[in-house]
Formats: structure tokens, C-alpha cells, sequence
């Protein structure tokens, strides 16, 4: 006689293990922040809606892509004191300067990061390297001396990146990278539904490194990234650490001459923001 078992559902499997991740993520941060386990840090709607289909999942893998969510602003507001040193306890102010909040590039910071607050994002964790003799560390591993771990090398020549690394790059070859990698992901299927590809924004790298990838601090090379002023310019910034399991370091950077030492990583997010 023959059993009859309930037949196999790869997409409710795959809802399923989605939104045991999200929970997960919500309780190591619920966890860093000293909240109340029922404190709801993305909209139930979010979480629900969220869908990406097993195979770009596998795709992503292969680019170290791991999603995370960001806060909303009411469960987790970061123009706090508490915020600040919890994710920046090393950052110095200038004492002289009592109106820091009130300068373009902090407003860039605050608006730039409100537009990811409440959202499910992508975050690459390849490993940084160390600085090398020459400019010449790779990212994918601690020391940066093999090439071919960086799991974007193959992009790097038809982007223009004459080093072959992730640094002494510039704008123009930055944007064709990320240009390039969405044209052809998204050619194959391969793109997230409702996602662009970009560069992980500042204060999205502070909060990935400190709760979920403290091991990025152990090597000191800073990395890019940047968000829109209220006139639509890019307005850059150089991240880091300033001590193992510390992501404090946060400085613009306003000329491209100042790229030459700084890495990247990439990210994916919605694309209306």
C-alpha cells in the first residue's frame, strides 16, 4: 500500500527558508541594540513580499551576495547618541565645529541612509585585503596576494580597470563596472526582481561589518562608498576600521586622487531609492 505524501513545493520551501533568515537577522540585531524581541524592525509587508527565485539565489552565492535588512528609522533612528556609539564608538568630532549635523556632507549620511531604512538589501562579504607593495592586493582573501579569488575579476578588464584590483580606480571605470555586471546579469535573468547594482553605502557597511562581519576589520584597507546630496551629486566617502571589530573610520573624500587606496564592495538595492 502506498503512502500518500504530501507533494514537494520548492517555492514554499524556498518562501519558507527566506523568511526564517529575515527573522534571524531581526534577532542578532534586536540582540546588538538591547530591544524587545517583539520590536519590529522592517514592515511585515517587506519581509512578505520579499521573493528571489532559487536559481539568482545560486548566482548570488557564486559574488558572495548575502542579504540583510535594514532598520526602519522608528524601530532604530541612527541620528542618536546610543546609535553613534554603538557603530562609531572610535569616530572623533571637531570639537570647534558645534554645527557638524547641519554640513552637506553629514545630511548626505542621514538622507542618504533614510532611503535604505526599512528595506531588504544585498551586501557582497568577499574578504578585504591588506595593502600589498604597488597598490597590488586582490580582494578574496586576508593578505590579497591571489588574483583569481576576487569572485568579480572577470569584469574587471572590460570595465577599464587597468590595475586588476578593486583599487587605483576611478569614476568613470567604477560606473562602467557596475554598468557592465547589470547589463549582464540582467541579460541572463540573473538580477534580483525589483534590485540594481551598486556600491555598499557608508553607513550599510558600519552596521553589516559591526553586528554580522566583524572579521572585515581585521585588515585596514578602507573601502568607497557614497551617497546623493540634495542636489544629486555624489558625495564620496572613505570607510574602515580603526581597530579590529571596529567600524568607526568615516571621512568624504573629495577628489578622485584620494580613490587610489580605497576598495569597494558591491551591494544590491531596490531600485526606486
Amino acid at each position: 500500500m502506498q503512502a500518500n505524501c504530501p507533494k514537494f513545493n520548492a517555492k514554499i520551501y524556498a518562501k519558507t527558508i527566506m523568511q526564517n533568515w529575515i527573522e534571524e537577522k531581526q534577532n542578532k540585531l534586536r540582540e546588538f541594540f538591547e530591544l524587545d524581541s517583539g520590536t519590529e524592525l522592517i514592515s511585515p509587508q517587506t519581509a512578505e513580499s520579499f521573493n528571489v527565485s532559487p536559481i539568482v539565489t545560486e548566482h548570488l552565492r557564486k559574488f558572495n551576495i548575502e542579504w540583510h535588512i535594514i532598520p526602519s528609522a522608528e524601530s532604530i533612528p541612527i541620528d542618536t547618541d546610543d546609535y553613534r556609539g554603538r557603530l562609531y564608538p572610535m569616530l572623533k568630532f571637531d570639537p570647534s565645529n558645534r554645527d557638524y549635523q547641519k554640513t552637506s556632507s553629514y545630511r548626505a549620511i542621514m538622507d542618504g541612509h533614510q532611503r535604505h531604512q526599512g528595506r531588504i538589501v544585498g551586501i557582497e562579504t568577499t574578504p578585504k585585503p591588506k595593502y600589498l607593495p604597488g597598490n597590488r592586493q586582490f580582494y578574496g582573501t586576508p593578505y590579497g596576494f591571489e588574483a583569481k579569488a576576487d569572485p568579480f575579476a572577470g569584469y574587471f578588464g572590460r570595465a577599464n580597470f587597468l590595475s586588476g584590483t578593486r583599487y587605483a580606480h576611478n569614476y568613470r571605470s567604477l560606473r562602467n563596472l557596475v554598468n557592465l555586471i547589470t547589463e549582464d546579469w540582467s541579460k541572463h535573468g540573473l538580477m534580483p526582481t525589483g534590485y540594481r547594482l551598486t556600491i555598499c553605502p557608508p553607513v550599510v557597511f558600519n552596521l553589516v561589518g559591526t553586528v554580522f562581519h566583524p572579521e572585515w576589520s581585521a585588515t585596514e584597507a578602507l573601502e568607497l562608498g557614497f551617497y546623493r546630496d540634495e542636489n544629486g551629486n555624489a558625495k564620496c566617502y572613505a570607510v574602515g576600521s580603526n581597530a579590529p571589530d571596529d567600524f568607526s573610520y568615516i571621512q568624504e573624500v573629495e577628489t578622485e586622487a584620494d580613490w587610489t587606496l580605497l576598495g569597494f564592495r558591491a551591494a544590491l538595492v531596490p531600485v526606486n531609492i
